[in-house]
């Protein structure tokens, strides 16, 4: 029964498993928090050191819960958030690593839509301008005379890799979130990078997700060295790829801070609306389309801290508050996602609240926005790519609630999946190991978990139409807010 460890960095954590390879099961979980600075507005920069001493405490305490022999590690792999990255020098890295919140690209977009072009921009990398995105931010560490310094330029899944066994690699569905690859060709984006005045050779060469890189280096995290090191991929990919998200028809649902929708296709697809984020998937022949919902869990979290209590309090009282919200609509998430809705969106709102409402009837509008965000980015991917939901897998925190799954069915008419494992990207590392060790590929994680039916609502139907009238009505009267 060989095991693969696996290390997955999120923006607020890093996360630790243990999963047997063959079955996929997921034997021991840890994670250990990490803190990101924000040194100046728009910036948001993590400590490379601090962020692996975390990455190996959970690892440790992972593999202690297993409490299986050296013997058993085949492997060890590694996920991450998209965006993000880390320069390096000859020997270490140049101080901070910048995660995906940052926004230091911003002052750069106009002049990669106006070397580039929007149409050809899009077309390439298959994301619209944002300055979240990694291609902007190295135009900025150029311009500050970081980028000069460096030798190489590392995603944070690359740099995880590299501290792992010292190999200078990266991979295509971390890449292509960062809008440095060329999608359809699974290769970097030179063309573009050269028109901008970036030099393509700080960029590692590009290897599939699954294939083994190196071994272990001795680096204190509680595995045997010389164990192999596979190479793994971009956070939702994983997520959504553990769920059983690589199967035609299929979209998944990671419902969390941000809630991003991804469909697994094996045609390239091309929007004429250029809506979805278009990413290299983990699969050399598949694609990812993208869109998200926008601030949905912290959305909630934000009221928790105002009122005083718990998200797990709210979303009781939500639970059994009536459908409606009792006419109050939180227009605070995105319906759809475009470069449009994200760069000149309007600003959240809370709509028809009165002094009679209860606290949780403001929670429940919150959560019932959370799902109507869902409704309408499902729609829009379906059209975006001409194919209907077979199935629709939630996963991510929201999806430990039962209730709210059923929400999710109801508001949108559809069954709704909800994912067994908590932690669906460990079936996904597992997967990825046994690839790496099968000459013919293994074959991939098929959905497991409970499908709820969804139950005809007028209330929510009524609902859902004033949050479409609300975000409207928002936009048209406060245009121009920057997200």
């Amino acid at each position: 029964m060989p095991l693969v460890a696996g290390l997955d960095f999120g923006g607020g954590a890093v996360k630790a498993c243990v999963a047997d390879i063959d079955s996929g099961d997921v034997l021991a979980t840890a994670h250990e928090p990490t803190a990101t600075a924000h040194p100046a507005p728009g910036r948001a920069e993590f400590d490379p050191a601090a962020w692996w001493q975390a990455a190996a405490a959970a690892m440790r305490s992972a593999v202690g819960a297993a409490a299986r022999p050296p013997r058993d590690y085949a492997s060890v792999s590694v996920g991450s958030l998209r965006q993000g990255y880390v320069l390096l020098d000859d020997r270490a890295e140049l101080g901070a690593g910048v995660v995906n919140a940052d926004r230091r690209g911003a002052d750069h977009l106009e002049r990669v839509r106006q070397v580039v072009g929007r149409e050809r921009l899009y077309e390439v990398t298959g994301h619209w301008s944002a300055p979240q995105l990694t291609l902007p931010k190295l135009l900025e560490e150029q311009r500050a005379g970081r980028l000069q310094r460096a030798r190489t330029v590392l995603f944070v899944h690359d740099w995880a890799l590299w501290r792992l066994c010292g190999e200078l690699v990266s991979e295509p569905s971390v890449a292509s979130a960062g809008q440095l690859l060329d999608v359809r060709e699974r290769t970097w984006a030179a063309g573009i990078l050269e028109e901008l005045g970036l030099d393509p050779s700080v960029l590692p060469p590009l290897v599939d997700a699954g294939t083994p890189v190196g071994t272990l280096r001795d680096v204190d995290l509680g595995l045997p060295s010389g164990i192999d090191v596979v190479v793994g991929g971009g956070d939702t990919q994983l997520a959504a790829a553990g769920a059983g998200g690589l199967a035609d028809g299929v979209v998944s649902v990671v419902a969390g801070t941000t809630t991003p929708l991804q469909a697994s296709t094996a045609a390239f697809p091309h929007d004429p609306e250029q809506h979805p984020w278009v990413s290299a998937h983990l699969q050399p022949d598949r694609w990812a389309a993208e869109t998200n919902a926008g601030y949905t869990g912290m959305s909630l979290d934000w009221f928790a801290r105002v009122s005083g209590t718990s998200v797990e309090t709210l979303a009781d009282e939500a639970a059994a508050a009536a459908a409606g919200a009792n006419g109050i609509t939180a227009a605070v998430t995105a319906r759809t996602w475009s470069e449009e809705n994200w760069s000149s969106g309007a600003p959240g709102g809370l709509i028809g609240f009165e002094p009679g409402h209860a606290r949780a009837d403001v929670a429940r509008a919150f959560i019932e926005a959370h799902a109507y965000g869902i409704r309408g980015n499902l729609e829009d991917l379906e059209r975006a790519t001409g194919a209907a939901a077979s199935r629709v897998c939630l996963l991510g925190g929201a999806a430990r609630s039962r209730p709210f799954a059923q929400l999710v069915a109801d508001t949108t008419g559809r069954p709704i999946g909800r994912v067994a494992s908590d932690y669906p990207a460990g079936r996904a590392f597992a997967w990825l190991a046994a690839s790496a060790g099968d000459a013919e590929g293994s074959a991939t994680p098929v959905f497991s978990g409970e499908t709820i039916e969804p139950r005809p609502s007028d209330a929510l139907e009524e609902g859902y139409m004033r949050y479409i009238a609300a975000g409207d009505a928002l936009h048209r009267a406060l245009p121009g807010w920057s997200a």
